[in-house]
């Protein structure tokens, strides 16, 4: 696979945890609702998964995207999923992942 399906495949994630997040208006909506919590996570696990494919010349390209944060908290889901903060989580989907789509696209 190439680094372009590669960007594509995480775009197609973000756009998914968008969608999950657009009629959310608040944390405690969010922390209530198990499906969105396990939908956000799921993909932003994919994100990073993916991520850790990509050549590090891409990476270079794009330099403001924090890939290791991002492989970083793919590692904290897969490894430490019950122990994660629901608030960091919320924080990402509602703020780093529009972040994200916009330096991709």
């Amino acid at each position: 696979m190439k680094d372009k399906d590669y960007i594509e495949r995480i775009l197609k994630y973000a756009d998914k945890i968008t969608k999950y997040m657009s009629n959310v208006t608040s944390f405690n909506e969010f922390a209530l609702n198990e499906e969105k919590i396990d939908a956000v996570i799921l993909n932003l696990e994919q994100i990073g998964e993916t991520a850790k494919r990509i050549t590090e010349t891409i990476k270079q390209d794009y330099q403001e995207i924090e890939w290791t944060n991002i492989i970083g908290l793919r590692n904290m889901i897969s490894h430490e999923y019950e122990g994660i903060s629901l608030e960091i989580i919320y924080d990402i989907a509602t703020k780093n992942v529009r972040d994200l789509l916009n330096k991709l696209r």
